[in-house]
Formats: structure tokens, C-alpha cells, sequence
């Protein structure tokens, strides 16, 4: 049996920084803190429910894939839980239709028969979160052109408790990973001035499509791209690389997953290319027709799975 185990870094954070309270002023403005619990009535959410879908990769294996930390419950209060409390989880497929009819997307239905979740979570007393594991037992009928969907929503709570209404809702992505999936360390720059620092930094390659992958920045928590030495990154995008999977040449990149209207291309001077000797990205490539300061230089070494 297979786990399919996400980044430790992102719950880390997610422990420390998404415990503020349902009214959080700071949490709708995207600042996480932690509240004075008195002021607030204490609840439960799922982290990553602040997006509107969490993609997942699965390998083709008929063997049992056991996915973690994703279906995670986090107590939304300053205060550890003085007694267990009790979740209930509704599957919830509107999600899935929803967030197609919004997107204009044609994310297909997980068959019920292919996965299993319990139904319901407990935060034991002394502990602020829970998670419960995703088991898909066989994904070789699966289409890795297609993505497929589950929606998850917290419909009962124990202990007074109340449900955080922006977090308990989780809609969940499952896409059959290609060969340039994985976790990787990212070097490079990008050569605007003042923004142009070397950066090195852990990062998720995600499969988007059958020959494509988006970058995910785990120590932001986000889909993006960092620069100026890991310290920020560039506008409200991130980095989708698109190969031609019979040569391995990086042919065309875009902002995925945010609409742009900017033009993108890719520089041929690094020779832009998936390595599978390696395991190794080389990418070159800029926007606005602006090679001279509008450019990312980057080297991806393969770690291992994500």
C-alpha cells in the first residue's frame, strides 16, 4: 500500500498560524494570527478549504494509495480542546458541480467505488487538530487526461463548537501524476532589479495535465513561484511548465492556475528540458516580451515524491 503524504512544512505552519478565531479580521485579509479565544466563539475548519480546490497527484497503481494530511481539521480557537471533540463529515458532490460551473472546468465525479473516508474525526482532548486518511484503492481505469473530484463538508460539530463557514467546505482534485511530478529543489533568479537575489528553495511540481506540471511553494503554503531570495514572490501567479513528452523540451509555460492576460514564452538559451537521467528541469523563460528583465533562470533537481 502506497501513502501519498503531503508537505510537513505547510502543517507545520497551518498548526501555528491557522488557530485565529472565525471573525479574525486578520484571516480575511490573508494575515493568520492567533486571537484572544474570549472574544471569539471558538470553532472548526478544514485549512485547506481557504482554497477553492486542493489537487492531489496519484500514481497508476492498482495497489491501495493512502493519501494524508489533507483531509485536516484544524480547531479555530487560541485554546487546545478541553474534551474530545466529535466531527461529522458529509460527502458533498454539489462542490464538485459548482466549482465546474464557476471555473468552467469538467472535473468528473470520483466514483464512490474507488475511494473510501471515514465520515467522522475526533480532536482528542489537549490537541487543536485531526486528520483522517483518503484511501483510493485502484486508479489504473482512471483517465490521466481527466481530473476527478470529491467534496467534503463538516456538517456537525460536538462542544458548542461552531462551524467555520469559509473552511468547511473542502473540495479536493485527483489527478493521475506524470513523469515530471515530484518534489524538487529549486535555484535560480529572476533578473528584475532589486528583485534578482538567488533563490533555493523546496518546491512541488504538480501534474496539471498529461505533459504539464505547476509549481507549489510549500513554505508559503501556496501555488507560486518564489525570487528574490526566497524571501517573496512575483504577482499572483505561479508556474505551469508544459513538455513535449516524447523529447523532454520545456515548449511553452503559463500563469496557471490564475487568469492572465500577459504573453508568455520560453528562453532557448538554457536549452529548457526535462532531464530523465537526472531527474532535472532546466527552465528558461519570460513574459511581456521582455526577456531583459522579465526572465526566470531556474534548475530543478528531482528529491523524490511529493
Amino acid at each position: 500500500m502506497k501513502k501519498v503524504i503531503l508537505s510537513s512544512v505547510l502543517f507545520a505552519s497551518l498548526g501555528l498560524f491557522l488557530t485565529g478565531c472565525l471573525k479574525d479580521k486578520g484571516f480575511d485579509n490573508g494575515e493568520y494570527g492567533i486571537n484572544d479565544p474570549d472574544t471569539q466563539p471558538p470553532g472548526v475548519g478544514f485549512p485547506l478549504a481557504a482554497s477553492a480546490k486542493y489537487t492531489v497527484g496519484l500514481d497508476v497503481s492498482a495497489t491501495a494509495q493512502v493519501v494524508n494530511d489533507v483531509v485536516y481539521v484544524n480547531l479555530e480557537s487560541g485554546s487546545a480542546a478541553r474534551a474530545d471533540v466529535q466531527i461529522t463529515l458529509t460527502l458533498n458532490d454539489a462542490l464538485r458541480t459548482a466549482y465546474n460551473t464557476a471555473n468552467g472546468t469538467n472535473i468528473l465525479a470520483l466514483s464512490s467505488t474507488l475511494y473510501n473516508v471515514a465520515t467522522t474525526m475526533t480532536i482528542p482532548a489537549g490537541a487543536r487538530n485531526v486528520q483522517i486518511p483518503i484511501t483510493v484503492s485502484n486508479t489504473t481505469g482512471l483517465d490521466p487526461n481527466a481530473s476527478y473530484g470529491v467534496g467534503i463538508t463538516i456538517s456537525a460539530v460536538t462542544g458548542n463548537y461552531t462551524i467555520a463557514r469559509n473552511l468547511k467546505n473542502l473540495f479536493l482534485e485527483f489527478t493521475i501524476k506524470n513523469k515530471y511530478d515530484g518534489k524538487y529543489q529549486l535555484t535560480g533568479f529572476h533578473n528584475r532589479p532589486t528583485l534578482d537575489l538567488p533563490y533555493d528553495e523546496t518546491v512541488h511540481m504538480i501534474t496539471s495535465g498529461p505533459n504539464s506540471v505547476y509549481m507549489y511553494w510549500p513554505a508559503l503554503g501556496s501555488a507560486a513561484h518564489p525570487i528574490n531570495g526566497g524571501t517573496t514572490y512575483y504577482g499572483s501567479f505561479t508556474s505551469n511548465f508544459i513538455f513535449n513528452p516524447t523529447t523532454n523540451l520545456l515548449t511553452a509555460w503559463d500563469m496557471t492556475p490564475y487568469a492572465t492576460t500577459l504573453s508568455t514564452q520560453v528562453g532557448p538559451a538554457l536549452d529548457s528540458r526535462y532531464d530523465p537521467a537526472t531527474k532535472t528541469i532546466y527552465a528558461q523563460f519570460y513574459y511581456n516580451n521582455n526577456p531583459g528583465a522579465r526572465r526566470f533562470t531556474d534548475t530543478l533537481k528531482y528529491l523524490g515524491p511529493r
